[in-house]
């Protein structure tokens, strides 16, 4: 069973033709886990006219995008985990390649191509501004897991959930906890289209961060705690 696990907040604009993305690659025993974190424009109407069983929404934490994305994790039942924006479009390969890549490695990172507010690929990839690498180190310092691009087997979240308090990203976290336990690969195929438009919940594109230079240290200080402390579970 594949669970695909969504965040929404006033997505609106974009989330239709995100749904209709990953609807079709879905087959009848899987699901879309949406969790909304209080959207006040039509978000939650455009999730209830398409009229699928399969999309099954909760409320959110309304503790940001991070809590957002662990709420609609805790919600799921699926074997297989993949994660998606609300603003994105995928590729109608992206949840076959992702299963194949799963048959063998535990969490999977794939390239996807930038786009603009059309979802009109620009030519350039993910791995392009973020190249992929592993490694406890590298990934402290600088993590190549980003949630859009990832999918991951369910037994993972024995140590990823449930999240700690104030981790800053998802993605972040569960990158570091599947690289320092589990089997993780990063493949070249573009599965998706990264829609850029301004209102994005996170800008890997530019360096710009509203952490200090401390702020960042004292972050992947308590990232790593957390991390370590989670290997003594089975």
């Amino acid at each position: 069973m594949v669970s695909v696990c969504m965040a929404t907040f006033n997505g609106g604009k974009y989330v239709r033709e995100q749904v209709n993305s990953i609807l079709v690659q879905l087959s009848d025993g899987d699901e879309l886990i949406v969790s909304d974190d209080g959207s006040t424009d039509d978000t939650l109407e455009v999730l209830k006219s398409f009229h699928d069983s399969r999309i099954k929404v909760f409320a959110g934490p309304h503790k940001g995008v991070t809590y957002n994305f662990e709420n609609a994790i805790s919600c799921s039942e699926g074997e297989y985990i993949i994660l998606s924006d609300q603003d994105d479009v995928w590729e109608p390969n992206k949840v076959e390649r992702m299963l194949t890549a799963l048959s063998s490695h535990d969490l999977v990172v794939s390239d996807g191509w930038i786009a603009d507010e059309g979802a009109n690929s620009t030519g350039r990839s993910i791995f392009d501004f973020n190249p992929p690498h592993g490694g406890f180190v590298r990934t402290v310092c600088h993590t190549s897991y980003m949630g859009c691009c990832m999918a991951f087997r369910r037994r993972i979240l024995e140590r990823v959930m449930p999240f700690p308090p104030h981790i800053i990203g998802h993605d972040y976290w569960i990158g570091q906890i599947a690289d320092m336990y589990y089997d993780t690969c990063f493949i070249s195929d573009r599965l998706f289209r990264y829609r850029r438009h301004g209102n994005n919940a996170s800008s890997f594109t530019t360096n710009n961060s509203p952490l200090s230079f401390r702020q960042k240290v004292v972050y992947r200080f308590w990232l790593v705690w957390y991390a370590l402390g989670r290997g003594w579970r089975a």
